[in-house]
């Protein structure tokens, strides 16, 4: 049976000398390299005791120092989701937009800790994984493109990615799925641990171990439990705007005159919309845009796919709150592409979420676990996700997501969005949409929609 994996692929080499230093030069006469090079003349004994004695005085910041380039191969999907979430590490994953997932197997719960009952539950969830690639290649070879096809996938599907990260984020990364959120599902844990035994014996410094992690982070006990989210009046709308900074394009003008050095920046008003756009234009035009940075907003996403959810994680500068899977997904609430709807396949797209729901219910009275049903989920369930981004990243997340170019899920969420940042603050994000209504430039190459003028124009408000 294929088993999930990973395995580090290079560090950097001196690692020890290279920490050593970091933590000698703030105390030791000469230069960078000078020290450096008395590092490398110590043995590795004499580095990693000094390693050790700054760690424990909590001066981890000079593990940073050292990065690590790590592969993750035959992976749930559900594992490359949980990883890409640290924000401090980059990732590089198999495109389901562009790659057929249909023979790339799927991860089997550990059947044999259910006794008995092992055999008969095995033998009912491999014929329910076997159906829905079945069901994957059937979409695909009708002609359903393979974005809209994936919506059937399995979180048990198998995924490969890469992931580089520094030591210090290792760390983190490993504590959370030993012995942190990652604690509930035997595969993370088992990846965490791999990932222990390897630096054991390539970077025995970084002396990973058991974190502080309370047995119950959450008292929500007092919490009436409510199945959806108490926002009736917006059920509709796929974006609600929950909180912003008060007056954003004032807060930014003032933030640009600081940066100016002006010195009666905090009791000038900038009030006038025209002023206000001009000073907006010179900030979006500057590759150091701090002043956005200084305003925030609060955004949920109210009927994401479980597919879409990857799209928006993979942005760095944001506070992201996702639900646990097996409580918040019902599978009678899915996403249904255009594509399945036009080719007339509606039913039979359906009928998959119906028989998954139904094999669901069939293993949870089993004795399924939590932490196995995660598999059962499949790609397509919609859950709400809230997230809190400054309007520089949102420049950022705006200028990709609703480009033409982008899933269309994900750009469906992103123009609805800006719609109503748009509506709420019109001098700021008038300035926002995809990059050619920004920069008057398309990047995308030969890739290129071709419709810049139209997309251009249909970005356009009336001043």
């Amino acid at each position: 049976m294929v088993q999930s994996s990973v395995k580090i692929l290079f560090y950097n080499e001196n690692a020890d000398s290279i920490v050593a230093s970091a933590g000698r030069i703030s105390t030791t006469k000469g230069s960078a390299n000078e020290i450096y090079k008395k590092s490398l003349e110590r043995n590795e004994i004499e580095n990693i005791n000094l390693i050790q004695k700054i760690l424990a005085s909590g001066h981890t910041s000079v593990l940073e120092h050292v990065f690590l380039n790590l592969a993750f191969d035959n992976v749930s999907v559900f594992v490359e989701q949980f990883m890409i979430e640290f924000r401090l590490a980059s990732f590089t994953v198999k495109s389901r937009r562009y790659v057929d997932f249909g023979n790339m197997g799927f991860v089997m719960p550990e059947f044999s800790k259910y006794g008995e009952r092992a055999d008969g539950m095995k033998e009912i969830y491999q014929r329910h994984m076997k159906y829905l690639f079945q069901e994957y290649n059937d979409l695909l070879d009708k002609g359903i493109p393979k974005e809209d096809a994936r919506f059937v996938l399995p979180y048990s599907f198998r995924s490969n990615f890469y992931c580089t990260v520094n030591a210090r984020e290792l760390i983190k990364i490993v504590n959370e799925m030993v012995w942190g959120r990652g604690k509930e599902y035997p595969e993370i844990v088992s990846l965490g641990k791999s990932l222990i035994e390897q630096c054991k014996k390539k970077i025995p410094f970084l002396n990973l171990h058991e974190g502080h992690n309370p047995k119950k982070i959450y008292d929500i006990s007092l919490m009436e439990r409510k199945k959806a989210v108490d926002l009736k009046e917006n059920e509709g709308e796929p974006v609600v705007l929950l909180n912003a900074t008060e007056h954003p394009e004032e807060t930014i003008c003032k933030a640009v005159m600081l940066t100016e050095g002006y010195a009666d920046w905090q009791s000038a008003e900038v009030k006038d919309s025209d002023t206000q756009k001009a000073i907006l234009k010179s900030v979006l035009l500057n590759s150091r845009k701090r002043e956005l940075e200084q305003v925030n907003f609060t955004i949920l996403f109210q009927h994401i796919s479980l597919a879409g959810v990857t799209h928006l994680v993979r942005h760095r500068m944001q506070s992201i709150i996702v639900p646990k899977y097996y409580n918040i997904c019902e599978f009678d609430k899915y996403i249904v592409p255009e594509s399945i709807v036009n080719a007339g396949m509606k039913e039979k797209y359906e009928r998959v979420f119906r028989e998954s729901h139904k094999v669901a219910e069939q293993l949870r009275e089993e004795g399924l676990e939590c932490s196995d049903q995660i598999y059962l989920l499949l790609s397509g369930l919609t859950v709400p996700v809230m997230t809190t981004m400054n309007a520089n990243e949102l420049f950022t997340f705006l200028r990709l997501r609703s480009c033409n170019r982008a899933q269309w899920e994900i750009a469906h969420y992103a123009k609805a969005l800006l719609k109503i940042l748009r509506k709420q603050y019109p001098v700021l994000f008038s300035l926002y949409g995809p990059t050619c209504y920004v920069t008057g430039k398309c990047p995308e190459g030969k890739m290129s929609c071709g419709q810049m003028k139209e997309v251009k124009a249909s970005f356009a408000m009336d001043e």
